[in-house]
C-alpha cells in the first residue's frame, strides 16, 4: 500500500496520511508513537536498529528493547494502515520507506539556510514557518533536547535578521540585542518614554536573576534616553533607575564599593521620594554587596530598625526586597548556631515598634532555625505565628514563604496531605506578589517532597516544569528545586535528565562554600550513583553528605542520608 505522509512536530504532534489527519486516538500507545517522532527526526528518517533502542529504552537489556521495537512496530501499522510502517533492512530501521515523507522541521530548515542569505523579508517568511517549540508534550524526552534548542536558536537568529525584535523577545525575554535595538529606534524617534520604559522592561527581566542587570552598552543607551527633551530633568523614578543599573553593572564586576555607592545613592533618592518599591530595590542591591562581604546580618538589623522606626510605611517593601538574602543566611555554613540569637534581636525590636511584619518576619526565623535543627514541634508554634502576623499584615509575600515552610513542616511529621494543601495556597499566592520568581520555585521543591511515591513525585516535576516556563526564577531559590529534580529523576530511571538537573544545582552551590546546600549536592550525587548501580559510591557519597548535614547542624538531613544507606 502507497501513500504520502506529513508529520507536523512544531508547536504539537500531527499526522497526515494522504491528506487526512490520523485521529489523536490512534497514538494510546505511546511506545509507536514515539518511534515515528524520533525517526521523523532524524537525517532520511532512518536510524540503526541499535541507536533505536538506546535512545527509547536505554535500561532495557536488547532482547527486551527488541521486544519494544517489534510492539512500536505493530501499534505504527495500526495507527498508519500500512503494514510495512517501519522496515528494518542491514540494521537500519526506515520510516515508510516507500512512501513521500515530509515534515515541518524538513521544511522550516530548509526554508531557513536559503533564507540566511537573503534579507530581512527572506528570514521574516521563514521564521513564520516555525509554529512553535518542538514537540512541546515530548519536552522530558532526553532525545528531543538538542533539536529541540536547535530549532529554537534557528528560530532566534531568523527573526534577529528579520529585525523582528518584539517577536525574538517573546522567546527570550532577556535578550539585550532586542532590547537596546527597541531602545535605538525609540531614542531616534524621540520618543523618550517608550525607550525608559523598554530599559525598565529589560531591567525587570534580567532582574529575576539574582544579581544580574544590564550590561554597560544598555545603560549608555538608557541615559542617552533621559537626555531626550533636555528641558525637562529626569524624574527621581528614572534617576534611581540609571544608579541601579550602573550598580549592577559594577556588581557584575565584583567594583564592590561602586555597587554600593550607586545602591545608597538611588537609596537616599527613593526615601526623598518616598517611592517604595524602588527603595526596595537599592535594599537587595545593598544586601548582595553586603552579604559578599560577610556583613549582610550587621546590615540588616539596621536596615530592620530603622524601617520600623522611622518609615513604617515602607518597611513592606524593605522586608520582601531582604526576604531571598534573609533565606540564604540560612544556607550559610554558621547559620545553626547564629541565625537563632539574629532572630531574637529582631523580634524585640519589632515588638518594641509594634510592627506586625516585622515580628512575623522574625518569628519566620525562628521557626526556620527550629525545622532544620529538628524541633519540630517548636518549629510549627513558631511557623504557625509567623502565618498569623503575616495574614493580619497583609504581607503575602512572607506569608507564602511562611506557608512553604509550614509544608515543610508536615512532611517532617509524616503528614504529606496536609503539606501538599499547603503548597497549593502558598503556589496561589506566590503568583500575585512581586516574589513570585523566588517564591514559586520553592514551592514546586516541596510539592516533590511532599509526594508520597515516586511516580507521583514525577508528576510533580512535571507540573512545574509546565508552570515554570518561561519563568527566570532565582538562581539561589532554585537550588533546592534541582536537586530534588535530580533525586526524583534518579529514582525514576531517568539519569540523563537527572544529571543536567544536578549541574545545574552544582554550578549555582559552587558560588558559596561550606553550609547546607553543598550537603545537599553531595547527597544527590549519592542517590544519582546508587540509581546508576554503583552501589558502593553511591553510599558513600551519601554519608559524606550526611556528615556534612551534621556539621551544618541539620539532624533531619544528616539521618535520611543516613537511612538511604541501609
Amino acid at each position: 500500500m502507497g501513500g504520502s505522509c506529513l508529520i507536523h512536530l512544531l508547536g504539537g504532534f500531527a499526522v497526515e496520511v494522504d491528506g487526512q489527519t490520523v485521529p489523536s486516538s490512534a497514538w494510546k500507545h505511546r511506545r509507536g508513537a514515539e518511534l515515528l517522532k524520533l525517526l521523523a527526526l532524524a537525517s532520511g528518517h532512518r536510524l540503526h536498529r541499535e541507536q533505536v533502542m538506546d535512545t527509547l529504552w536505554p535500561d532495557l537489556s536488547p532482547d527486551a528493547a527488541g521486544t519494544n521495537l517489534r510492539k512500536a512496530t505493530h501499534h505504527l501499522r495500526r495507527a498508519l494502515g500500512t503494514p510495512d510502517p517501519v522496515v528494518v533492512d542491514g540494521g537500519f530501521v526506515a520510516l515508510c520507506p516507500d512512501w513521500p515523507v515530509t515534515t515541518d522541521v524538513e521544511a522550516f530548515e530548509v526554508a531557513a539556510k536559503d533564507a540566511l542569505g537573503g534579507g530581512p523579508d527572506a528570514c521574516a517568511e521563514a521564521a513564520g514557518l516555525y509554529c512553535g517549540e518542538l514537540l512541546p508534550d515530548d519536552r522530558y524526552a532526553s532525545w528531543a533536547f538538542e533539536p529541540r534548542e536547535r530549532l529554537r536558536l534557528r528560530y532566534l537568529q531568523l527573526l534577529k535578521l528579520a529585525q523582528r525584535w518584539e517577536a525574538v523577545l517573546e522567546v527570550d525575554p532577556t535578550d539585550e540585542e532586542a532590547h537596546r535595538a527597541l531602545i535605538r529606534g525609540f531614542i531616534d524617534a524621540g520618543n523618550r518614554q517608550a525607550a525608559i520604559r523598554q530599559f525598565t522592561r529589560l531591567r525587570q527581566a534580567l532582574r529575576a536573576d539574582m544579581g544580574i542587570g544590564p550590561d554597560r552598552a544598555s545603560v549608555e543607551l538608557y541615559e542617552k534616553a533621559l537626555a531626550l527633551e533636555a528641558t525637562t530633568l529626569p524624574t527621581s523614578t528614572e534617576q534611581i533607575g540609571g544608579l541601579l543599573a550602573w550598580g549592577l553593572v559594577h556588581w557584575n564586576r565584583m567594583e564592590l564599593d561602586d555597587a554600593r555607592r550607586c545602591a545608597e545613592q538611588a537609596r537616599a533618592l527613593a526615601i526623598d521620594a518616598e517611592l517604595g518599591r524602588e527603595l526596595g530595590e537599592a535594599t537587595f542591591l545593598l544586601g548582595m554587596v553586603a552579604n559578599t562581604q560577610g556583613r549582610w546580618r550587621e546590615l540588616f538589623r539596621a536596615e530592620f530598625e530603622q524601617s520600623l522606626c522611622e518609615r513604617p510605611a515602607m518597611a513592606p517593601f524593605v522586608f520582601d526586597a531582604q526576604l531571598c538574602l534573609a533565606e540564604f543566611s540560612l544556607y550559610s555554613p554558621d547559620s545553626h548556631t547564629e541565625i537563632e540569637p539574629f532572630a531574637r534581636d529582631l523580634l524585640a525590636i519589632a515588638n518594641q515598634a509594634g510592627s506586625l511584619h516585622g515580628q512575623g518576619l522574625a518569628w519566620l526565623m525562628l521557626g526556620e532555625a527550629a525545622l532544620f535543627a529538628g524541633q519540630i514541634q517548636e518549629a510549627a508554634a513558631a511557623l504557625g505565628r509567623a502565618a498569623m502576623l503575616h495574614r493580619a499584615a497583609h504581607a503575602p509575600s512572607a506569608l507564602a514563604l511562611v506557608l512553604i515552610r509550614c509544608a515543610e513542616t508536615e512532611i517532617a511529621r509524616g503528614r504529606r496531605w496536609q503539606a501538599s494543601r499547603l503548597l497549593d495556597k502558598a503556589i496561589a499566592i506566590s503568583s500575585t506578589t512581586p516574589l513570585v520568581v523566588h517564591l514559586t520555585v520553592r514551592a514546586y521543591a516541596a510539592r516533590m517532597l511532599a509526594a508520597k511515591a515516586t511516580d507521583q513525585a514525577l508528576a510533580a516535576l512535571h507540573e512545574a516544569e509546565r508552570a515554570l516556563i518561561g519563568t527566570a526564577a532565582c538562581q539561589p531559590c532554585s537550588i533546592g528545586y534541582h536537586i530534588t529534580a535530580a533525586i526524583t529523576q534518579a529514582r525514576s530511571a531517568d539519569l540523563a535528565n537527572a544529571r543536567k538537573q544536578l549541574d545545574k544545582a552544582e554550578r549555582i552551590a559552587g558560588m558559596w562554600q561550606g553550609g547546607a546546600w553543598q550537603a545537599a549536592v553531595w547527597e544527590a550525587r549519592g542517590i544519582i550513583r546508587v540509581a546508576e548501580g554503583d552501589r558502593a559510591q553511591g553510599h558513600a557519597l551519601l554519608n559524606e553528605a550526611a556528615n556534612l548535614f551534621a556539621t551544618a547542624g541539620r539532624p533531619l538531613d544528616a539521618a535520611r542520608c543516613r537511612v538511604a544507606t541501609a
